[in-house]
């Protein structure tokens, strides 16, 4: 059988191509015992891509999740210190009320009428609180105001109540127009309807539809108005009558406290039930993730051996060139 022999030309470029594929797999060991990963994917699941894609999936749909009950929980909690700020200027204006209306004079009458209206003023700049680009209470119209401003609700109001002789014609007047959809729906609130379910898991939906037309703050905004129409010239000289729609917004006031509370409660139970859906989203996050680099990882007992059995070879390879490229005619011969 005839030798077969390579010319100093094909065994130069078969040392160089050995040579090549030892450094590229030496760099390819290398980040795998750094990263803890395999380099190659789809060679070390045989092709099967299968469970790495459903799981890139879930983490992709629970992080688009993750952003929404983010902004979800701070807009839940923007509202949240809104309604606590109306209900402290309520709840406060309706004691003081009370306590003006028993014996108070002219004067205390007229003093706390003017409190009214710049509670009023500040409850309604409350309602009409942004969070970023969106109005918190004005349901699905959020690049509008929920409510008009103070003077202009007052004007309308005062119009309304005109011709009033008592307190309790005022508070039936002021009643009428709240109902009426010509009323309060259509001159001062300026919202739309309520915001739809946010999903923020799957599966599972909150609720953040508070809006300034909502019953509880529509009753106490009917009282603080009330009584800062106590500012506006209503019942003028009428003693008795301005000390009793002060006591009849006072005791409104305080009895819408229940409202508040429950409407309170009701948006509290949204935020616990974001948090929960928040950590139940992380916890499942972490889960995949971890499902996935089980499947991804490098065996790193493995990995180490045959880093260390590609550099002997490099290092045979590198002395091998060494030894050819000493080679003379001379020492053939001998």
């Amino acid at each position: 059988m005839a030798a077969i022999s390579l010319g100093d030309m094909a065994r130069s470029f078969m040392l160089r191509r050995h040579t090549v594929d030892l450094k590229q797999e030496l760099q390819r060991l290398s980040n795998e015992v750094a990263t803890g990963r395999v380099s190659d994917t789809a060679a070390h699941v045989s092709g099967d891509l299968t469970p790495i894609t459903g799981i890139d999936a879930s983490l992709a749909r629970l992080k688009g999740y993750g952003a929404v009950t983010s902004e979800a929980g701070i807009f839940a909690g923007a509202m949240q210190t809104a309604l606590g700020t109306v209900d402290a200027l309520a709840s406060d204006l309706g004691n003081a009320l009370l306590s003006t209306s028993t014996g108070g004079s002219a004067a205390l009458v007229d003093a706390t009428g003017k409190d009214a209206e710049q509670r009023l003023e500040t409850a309604l700049s409350v309602l009409n609180t942004r969070f970023g680009d969106r109005s918190l209470f004005a349901g699905t119209m959020t690049t509008t105001a929920a409510v008009v401003d103070s003077d202009t609700f007052l004007t309308a109001l005062t119009a309304a109540v005109s011709g009033a002789v008592s307190a309790q014609d005022v508070e039936t007047a002021v009643n009428t127009w709240f109902d009426d959809p010509a009323g309060y729906d259509a001159l001062a609130y300026l919202g739309g309807d309520p915001l739809a379910a946010v999903a923020i898991a799957p599966g599972e939906d909150a609720r953040l539809d508070v809006t300034a037309k909502d019953p509880a703050l529509r009753d106490t905004i009917k009282a603080l108005a009330m009584a800062a129409l106590l500012n506006r010239g209503v019942l003028a000289g009428e003693s008795t009558g301005r000390q009793d729609l002060a006591r009849r917004a006072g005791l409104n006031l305080l009895e819408n406290k229940t409202d508040r509370t429950n409407l309170a409660a009701r948006l509290g139970m949204a935020e616990a039930q974001i948090d929960a859906a928040t950590t139940r989203n992380s916890n499942e996050i972490s889960a995949l993730q971890v499902a996935r680099n089980g499947i991804t990882e490098a065996d790193p007992y493995e990995t180490a051996t045959r880093l260390d059995e590609t550099e002997a070879q490099l290092e045979k390879i590198y002395a091998l060139t060494a030894r050819l490229s000493r080679l003379s005619l001379l020492d053939y011969l001998r």
